[in-house]
C-alpha cells in the first residue's frame, strides 16, 4: 500500500473530470500519464492494476492512480459499471509517495520524522498531519458518506459556467480532505479514542444492515438479550448518540444517496429507508441536515442521474 501526502495549504489543481458508465466489457486503458487520478466506484466492479498490483474495486471504494506510474485494466468489467473520475495535479513540490510503515510512524509521532524524510524532504519536517492531504492508494469510503456527494458537486461545478476557474480546484480539495478525514478517523483514531466493545460493535453492524426495518429500543434489546435501559445508556456512552438518533442518522444517510442518485419520490425514499411516514422523514431530515430533502436534491440538479 502506498500513500500520497501533500501539503493542504494550497488547493489541488483540477484538470478534468467526469463519469464513466458502461453496460459491460469495459477495460481500463494501459498508460503512464503526468497527472494523478482519483476514481470512486458508484456501481459494479472495476479491475485495474497499478505498478503490477491488481485491484478489484467495488461500490464505495476508491483508488488514486499516481502520476508517472503505470496503470492498466487487468480484466474486463462484467455487467454494468459506473464510476466518477478526476485528473488532477499538485503544485506542492513537497508531495511524497510513502509506504504504510512510514505513514504509521508519521501518525505515531504526529509529525514527519527526520529519521526517514532525508535532507531533500526537510520542508516536511516538524509538520502536524492536519496540514496534509493523506490519500491511501486505495480504500473504502463510508457507505452513504460525504465523499461521493462532494464528488457529485465537483462534477456539477466543473460542468457549469462558474464565476471563477478556481472553484473546481477547491471542490476537488474538499473531496481530498474528506477522503483524508475518513481514512484518519477509521485507521488511526477510532481505536485510540475508545476501547472497542465487541457486543456493541455487533449491534452497530447489525443496525447498518437493518436500518430500514421497523426498529425500536425494546425490540433491539430483545434481539441481543439486553435490558433496554442498560442498552440505551451503554449505546449513548459508546457512540455519543442515543440509539434511535443513531438509527435516524443511518436512515438519513441512505436517503441522501437516493436523493442524489435516483429520481424516486420523497415518499418512496422515506419508506425505503425505514421512516414511518413522509412527515417523519421530512422532520428528521431537516433536523439532521438543516435543509429539506427537496432542497438537498436540488443541489445536484445539473449532474446527470444514471439509473
Amino acid at each position: 500500500m502506498q500513500y500520497l501526502i501533500s501539503k493542504n495549504d494550497s488547493p489541488l489543481v483540477h484538470v478534468s473530470s467526469g463519469e464513466l458508465v458502461s453496460q459491460g466489457g469495459f477495460t481500463h486503458p494501459g498508460r503512464i500519464i503526468d497527472t494523478f487520478v482519483i476514481i470512486i466506484i458508484i456501481k459494479g466492479e472495476l479491475y485495474i492494476a497499478q505498478d503490477g498490483v491488481p485491484f478489484t474495486l467495488k461500490e464505495n471504494q476508491f483508488i488514486i492512480l499516481l502520476a508517472d506510474h503505470k496503470h492498466y485494466g487487468w480484466k474486463a468489467s462484467e455487467g454494468e459499471l459506473s464510476y466518477y473520475w478526476c485528473h488532477f495535479s499538485i503544485e506542492d513540490d513537497c508531495y511524497r509517495i510513502v509506504s504504510k510503515e512510514k505513514i504509521e510512524e508519521f501518525f505515531d509521532g504526529k509529525q514527519f520524522s527526520p529519521a526517514y524524510i532525508g535532507e531533500e524532504d526537510s520542508c516536511l519536517e516538524d509538520e502536524h498531519f492536519s496540514q496534509f492531504f493523506i490519500l491511501p492508494e486505495h480504500g473504502n469510503l463510508l457507505p452513504n458518506g460525504r465523499a461521493v456527494l462532494i464528488f457529485r458537486q465537483l462534477l456539477d461545478i466543473a460542468r457549469s459556467m462558474t464565476y471563477s476557474p478556481n472553484l473546481p480546484n477547491y471542490a476537488l480539495s474538499l473531496l481530498a480532505m474528506e477522503v483524508s478525514q475518513e481514512y484518519i478517523e477509521e485507521a488511526v483514531f477510532r481505536n485510540r479514542k475508545r476501547k472497542l466493545n465487541p457486543n456493541l460493535e455487533k449491534i452497530i453492524e447489525w443496525l447498518r444492515v437493518n436500518y430500514n426495518q421497523e426498529l425500536y429500543l425494546e425490540k433491539i434489546a430483545d434481539i441481543f438479550e439486553y435490558n433496554s435501559d442498560y442498552l440505551s445508556t451503554a449505546f449513548r456512552k459508546y457512540t455519543g448518540h442515543p440509539l434511535m438518533k443513531y438509527i435516524a442518522i443511518l436512515r438519513t444517510s441512505a436517503a441522501k444517496k437516493l436523493l442524489s442518485n435516483t429520481k424516486l419520490g420523497v415518499k418512496e425514499i422515506a419508506y425505503k429507508c425505514g421512516f414511518v411516514d413522509e412527515k417523519n422523514f421530512l422532520k428528521r431530515f431537516k433536523q439532521l441536515e438543516g435543509v429539506t430533502p427537496t432542497m438537498y436534491r436540488n443541489a445536484f440538479h445539473r449532474t446527470k442521474i444514471v439509473q
